[in-house]
C-alpha cells in the first residue's frame, strides 16, 4: 500500500538545505581601484567608483543587482541601487563603475577619504543554480566594502578664445 503521509517539514527543509548548498557559488570579490569625478554642476559632483571585481569560482557568475553607500570624510553622501547586468568569466577579473552623487555642501573632495559599501546580489550560472533562482530557493549575495583616499577632478578643457580680426 502506498504511503500518502506528508513528509516532515525536517525532512523538506534538509532537502531544501542540501540542493541549495550543492548549488551554491562563492562570492565574489570586491575592490576599490579609484573615484573620479564625471560631472561637476552647482549642486555637487557625479563621481564613478572603479571596484575590481573577482570571480573564484570554476563557472561564470552573474551579477545582477548592487545597493551600496559612498560614504565621503566620515559622511555619507550617496545612498541607492544599480543594476550590475554582467557576467564575470570563471577564475577571472573585471572592472565595474558604480555612479554617485556628491551634494556640493561637501566642498572640495579631491583629497577625501572615501568609502563605498553594501551588498552586491548575483547567480550562479550552472543549470541546477538556475532552476533552484527560479524556484526562489538560492538567491545569492555578498556585502562589500572598500575605499581609497583622493578623487581625481574631472579634467578641465580650456576653449581657445575666439580669433578676432583687426579692422582693415
Amino acid at each position: 500500500m502506498l504511503d500518502t503521509r506528508p513528509l516532515p517539514i525536517l525532512q523538506i527543509a534538509a532537502g531544501a538545505w542540501l540542493l541549495a548548498a550543492a548549488g551554491c557559488a562563492s562570492s565574489p570579490d570586491v575592490q576599490a581601484v579609484k573615484a573620479r569625478e564625471s560631472v561637476v554642476t552647482a549642486e555637487g559632483s557625479e563621481i564613478d567608483v572603479t571596484v575590481e571585481l573577482r570571480n573564484p569560482n570554476d563557472a561564470p557568475v552573474e551579477l545582477t543587482t548592487w545597493e551600496y553607500s559612498v560614504i565621503i570624510n566620515d559622511r555619507t553622501a550617496y545612498t541607492g541601487q544599480w543594476v550590475a547586468s554582467l557576467t564575470l568569466p570563471p577564475q577571472d577579473r573585471m572592472l565595474a563603475e558604480l555612479p554617485a552623487f556628491v551634494p556640493a555642501s561637501f566642498g572640495d573632495i579631491t583629497g577625501a577619504e572615501w568609502r563605498i559599501g553594501g551588498q552586491l546580489t548575483y547567480r550562479a550560472t550552472g543549470k541546477l543554480d538556475k532552476l533552484l533562482y527560479q524556484l526562489g530557493v538560492n538567491h545569492l549575495s555578498t556585502n562589500f566594502g572598500t575605499g581609497g583616499t583622493g578623487i581625481e577632478k574631472l579634467a578641465v578643457v580650456a576653449t581657445p578664445a575666439p580669433k578676432t580680426e583687426a579692422p582693415k
